[in-house]
């Protein structure tokens, strides 16, 4: 998926999404395969149910171009990432700020031109996805601040905390108008 217009992409990234999910869990450690397919399925719940004929070739070719390294054992092939698979995670994260940047702008242009039918139904839309709870719900904050430092996690949450206040302000003003 390309970041705007023409496919003009700000940053390309050398690795696909299911590569940085798959980088993402040689962080922890060695694994081979199909533990990683398998952590996959269980993560993803169904909404998406990766296939060994997509898994092994994204390891294939994150080896291939030096990410990641395999060694055997017992005839089990075990990847680990190596120092050049480390270093695409600060390009993404670089990718993700312009990515959300680029696509929180597009929205809002979309959103200032549709007609107010059209508007309409891009509030039944977004109350769809205010539904969706996994976003920044508790379990999602815990899980991904739990293994870090207090004095990095406190003010992280405080942070999200501030920001939520903000909106909740911004949409009682919103109210008052009514």
């Amino acid at each position: 998926m390309s970041l705007s217009i023409n496919s003009k992409s700000p940053i390309k990234m050398p690795v696909s999404p299911l590569q940085i999910l798959l980088l993402t869990q040689l962080e922890e450690g060695s694994k081979y395969g199909y533990e990683m397919l398998k952590q996959l399925k269980d993560e993803f719940e169904g909404t998406w149910t990766p296939k060994t004929g997509t898994v092994y070739p994204a390891l294939k070719s994150l080896q291939k171009k030096g990410f990641v390294d395999t060694l055997d054992k017992d005839g089990t092939d075990f990847y680990h990432i190596t120092e050049d698979g480390k270093a695409i995670f600060e390009l993404m994260e670089s990718h993700v700020l312009e990515s959300v940047d680029f696509s929180v702008k597009y929205v809002s242009v979309i959103f200032n031109w549709l007609s107010t039918e059209r508007k309409q139904g891009a509030i039944e839309l977004m109350n769809k996805l205010a539904q969706k709870e996994q976003f920044l719900s508790q379990s999602v904050l815990r899980s991904f601040t739990e293994s870090i430092d207090t004095d990095i996690r406190e003010p992280f949450l405080r942070q999200i905390k501030d920001m939520a206040e903000k909106r909740l302000v911004a949409i009682n003003a919103l109210l008052e108008d009514y």
